[in-house]
């Protein structure tokens, strides 16, 4: 039986010299499936924070027998990778982040007839990289992966290897204790026996130089890694960096007190039936640094510390690193203010569930409408800061003042005339709320500013409606009446209407009639004599009387008065909203 069936290696910055292949380690494991097949998987991992070569595609390993003579070689393809998290259990630490590691999955199916002696599968590759502490000449050396088949001549039922339940941490902080399940499963429900121990390798002799992969694979005898002095594989980190693994569970327990690059490996034995039928062994490396130690848990004040009333909010952020339990913080307040009248409720206790890293404690001041003048809020939130075993409290002092409500004032009603060219100018003045101001006019989209301007030209005939909306930076509005705009220009009568019916200048038209609610139109002969009246003109007089009966050619005289407040025809008080004139009728 060998004394290595698996090997496992998890080792930071792996290369391969020139090849950069920058693998990190990797597993091998079988399930037997019956009738003489074996379905074969390969774990390897490799560093992505370089630049190194991807997985092997496709990876090939060889089968050799129990006294070393080859089987048979096997390629298969990359079947799945994916990203390994970077993991430190302890709250007060945040380790590194530049480190990538990925695992690619190949998944293979064989046939391994039974024999007495039974088999053995490895994957070897080219080679450790120099930055090891631990190891003699690291780069002089390559990877093997192995696992035992047993023969017949040890168990009389076929075996399914057993293999690791965690990927071992790929960081650790010196100073700082690492506890790890580094347990197996055995599909068997063989007993398994952990320690920890010294790897197989290869050397480069034993292959040209250069080449990173084996193919075939050397086979065993494989020598041990060479430590160096001061280093065992019961010691791997050197004196002073305690490490011990229970025995019976596989549970790891390590306080390393250097840096750099380390290599250790943990043994596990197969038992069945009081025999032991297969050994274990996973070898993998540990990147050490010194971490930054930071608080698991910050208080952080948000907000403004003067408010106003209903507008905006002020309080705390509360961020902790580890939500695996539930937490209670202590919260203090007092002031002039007075909880849940001017402001929203808040209980003396914050409770942060399990699985919430990040939670508020939220101030948002009440509008109440009441003189008060300035009131005070005093807020403090305590913590346990478990990494010193010391309270730390945040405070904040917060000011809330009254919120005056906004006053607008705007001009009630404007006139211009888009014959003249006119440019209508409307505005409005805020006082109140809080400044600056946002100014949203209609019925267009004009400018966003307190004075408007626009062509008459824009404008529909007569009245058009204008209003003002103006919002606060505590989102509160306020909105204009209506604002008339009239657009009136002066009534332009003509002076001749031929009223023969050939539907050319048949009527008494008077241009920017309709600028106007309504006319009132009189029609005078030469005597003085009213002979046609309307008090809401449409543009239709065709030259006849109040009968219908047509009037003789000649001249007469009209008063034409638009139905308007706004508008002033002249300057002349007796005429303000009137017009006067004469127009010919001609027939012929």
């Amino acid at each position: 039986m060998k004394e290595i069936a698996l090997s496992i290696v998890f080792l930071l910055s792996i290369s391969f010299g020139s090849m950069g292949a920058h693998i990190i380690g990797g597993e091998v494991y079988y399930d037997y499936l019956g009738n003489d097949q074996y379905k074969v998987t390969f774990e390897i991992y490799r560093d992505c924070q370089g630049p190194g070569a991807a997985f092997d595609n496709p990876l090939n390993y060889s089968v050799f027998n129990d006294n070393g003579t080859l089987v048979s070689e096997f390629a298969v393809l990359l079947l799945s990778s994916d990203t390994l998290p970077v993991v430190y259990d302890d709250p007060c630490v945040t380790p590194p982040s530049d480190i990538c590691v990925q695992r690619g999955i190949y998944i293979d199916t064989i046939t391994l007839p039974s024999t007495p002696e039974g088999y053995y599968i490895v994957y070897q590759r080219c080679c450790w990289t120099a930055s090891i502490q631990n190891i003699v000449n690291p780069g002089d050396w390559g990877l093997t992966i192995a696992v035992d088949v047993p023969g017949t001549n040890l168990i009389s039922v076929e075996n399914s290897a057993a293999r690791f339940d965690n990927f071992p941490p790929i960081v650790l902080c010196s100073g700082q204790t690492l506890d790890f399940d580094h347990a197996a499963t055995d599909p068997d429900g063989d007993s398994l026996v952990y320690s920890m121990c010294t790897p197989p390798t290869i050397h480069l002799d034993d292959q040209a130089i250069g080449i990173p992969t084996y193919d075939p694979e050397m086979p065993e005898p494989y020598q041990s890694l060479g430590w160096e002095v001061g280093i065992t594989g019961a010691q791997p980190f050197g004196p002073g960096s305690n490490i011990s693994i229970d025995s019976q569970t596989g549970f790891l327990n390590l306080t390393p007190l250097t840096t750099g690059m380390f290599v250790a490996a943990v043994c596990v034995e197969e038992w069945r039936n009081g025999v032991l039928i297969n050994s274990k062994m996973r070898t993998f490396g540990y990147r050490i640094v010194n971490c930054e130690v930071e608080t698991p848990m910050q208080v952080d004040v948000i907000g403004a510390t003067t408010l106003i009333e209903d507008c905006g909010a002020a309080g705390f952020i509360v961020v902790r690193d580890d939500s695996t339990e539930a937490v209670d913080l202590q919260v203090f307040i007092s002031g002039t203010a007075t909880n849940g009248v001017d402001y929203n409720p808040i209980g003396n206790i914050l409770t942060m569930p399990i699985g919430v890293l990040t939670d508020t404690i939220t101030i948002t001041p009440y509008l109440d409408d009441l003189v008060e003048g300035d009131e005070t809020i005093i807020f403090n939130i305590v913590v346990e800061n478990i990494c010193e075993g010391t309270f730390d409290t945040t405070t904040a002092y917060i000011t809330i003042e009254d919120y005056f409500s906004m006053i607008l004032l705007t001009e009630d009603s404007i006139n211009v005339c888009d014959d003249f060219g006119d440019i209508g100018e409307l505005w409005c003045s805020v006082t109140n709320g809080v400044g600056p101001y946002g100014y949203y006019w209609s019925p267009l989209p004009y400018a966003d500013n307190d004075t408007l301007t626009f062509p008459a030209t824009d404008l529909d005939a007569n009245l058009n409606v204008f209003s003002v909306s103006v919002v606060d930076q505590c989102g509160k509005i306020v909105e204009s009446e209506a604002i008339l705009v009239y657009n009136q220009c002066p009534l332009h009568p003509p002076n001749v209407i031929t009223a023969n019916n050939d539907d050319v200048n048949d009527f008494f038209i008077i241009k920017n009639l309709f600028d106007y609610d309504r006319v009132h139109l009189q029609i005078f002969n030469r005597w003085g004599n009213l002979v046609f009246e309307s008090e809401n003109y449409q543009n239709d007089w065709g030259g006849k009387d109040m009968g219908g009966h047509e009037l003789t050619e000649g001249t007469y005289f009209y008063t034409l008065t638009p139905e308007s407040i706004k508008y002033e025809y002249d300057d002349q008080d007796k005429t303000l909203y009137s017009a006067h004139g004469f127009v010919q009728i001609v027939r012929d």
